[in-house]
């Protein structure tokens, strides 16, 4: 009988303070590791201007393994691990826009890419509906090159790559749906 665990501590994400922790331990393991080389070309070469401790000159391979250690500790502390994803909510919630269309085709790398993207923000878009320009004369020779074109409530927002970081000012400052209707009531009825 085998039992998964789940995934291994390494695994799991860090939190923004526990990778500042880290941080600073690696840092200081690499500096210790550093002065511990220095200490030891200065020894060798003569220039060093006091005795070491005994432990020093009795058990030297010792200290270099030591200074290994450190520095194969700090090559782990500081190498690149996976960060808790920054989660993202608009100011006020709800979904915006009344339409999205994206002009896409067959063997896109970008096209998915942008259906990638456009998915993680589903909560304050509307229902996506893909249009494949190669079914459209008109649409090839107007896009052709330029897909995919993501249209937001009929005006074109972004051509090739989508830029989170415009798309998340878009949707933060577009109100959500149901204040738009309530606001267009209003001015209806005055």
């Amino acid at each position: 009988m085998t039992r998964h665990a789940g995934p291994s501590l390494k695994d799991q994400p860090l939190t923004s303070q526990q990778r500042a922790i880290q941080s600073a331990i690696g840092t200081f393991c690499l500096l210790l590791a550093a002065g511990l080389v220095c200490l030891t070309f200065a020894e060798l070469t003569g220039t060093l201007p006091f005795r070491m401790p005994r432990s020093w000159y009795v058990v030297r391979p010792l200290w270099h393994l030591v200074t290994a250690g450190l520095f194969f500790g700090a090559v782990v502390l500081l190498r690149n691990r996976q960060e808790i994803p920054e989660v993202w909510e608009p100011a006020v919630r709800g979904r915006r826009f009344s339409s999205v269309r994206i002009y896409t085709k067959a063997d896109c790398l970008l096209c998915d890419e942008a259906k990638e993207v456009l998915y993680q923000y589903r909560r304050w878009l509307p229902a996506m509906h893909f249009i494949d320009i190669a079914s459209d004369p008109e649409l090839e020779s107007s896009y052709g090159e330029s897909i995919p074109v993501v249209e937001i409530d009929g005006t074109v927002r972004f051509r090739g790559r989508i830029d989170e970081w415009q798309l998340r000012r878009l949707i933060d400052a577009t109100p959500p749906f149901q204040e738009q209707l309530a606001a267009a009531s209003g001015r209806q009825s005055a």
